[in-house]
């Protein structure tokens, strides 16, 4: 700040104490701008990241399904007393619908893809293969 023994405001800046203060802010924001480029995930990783999501998911659905239809048939069989039996039925009708789930999101996602196929440019052959 400028010496308040001049007679000038105390609260205004000097000419040079704003082009510090320019400089700095300037500096402040090339920073800023590297951090924002170092932290854009590329296009590829973000692909892949999704994939495995996509993965997960797949794996998870039929593990529920039968841990859902294990659970729904041991609890039948403690009430009606019939063990091991509807616990054996639910885990194959949790498996199937685990995997009814599976076939279902696995249509979906061709189906997306293939605007995605058509659109691509066919492989050009070689010259050797001509």
């Amino acid at each position: 700040m400028s010496p308040a023994g001049k007679g000038s405001d105390p609260g205004e800046l000097s000419p040079e104490e704003r082009e510090e203060f320019r400089k700095r802010a300037s500096d402040l924001g090339r920073k800023l701008d590297e951090a924002k480029a170092r932290r854009e995930v590329p296009e590829a990783a973000r692909a892949r990241g999704e994939s495995y999501g996509q993965a997960m998911k797949i794996a998870v659905e039929l593990v529920v399904g039968v841990a859902v239809g294990g659970f729904i048939g041991w609890t039948l069989d403690g009430q009606l007393g019939t063990r091991p039996w509807l616990l054996v039925l639910f885990v194959i009708l949790g498996f199937g619908a685990g995997l009814s789930n599976i076939v279902r999101t696995a249509r979906r996602m061709q189906a997306e893809a293939e605007p995605l196929q058509r659109a691509a440019k066919p492989a050009q052959a070689d010259d050797d293969e001509s």
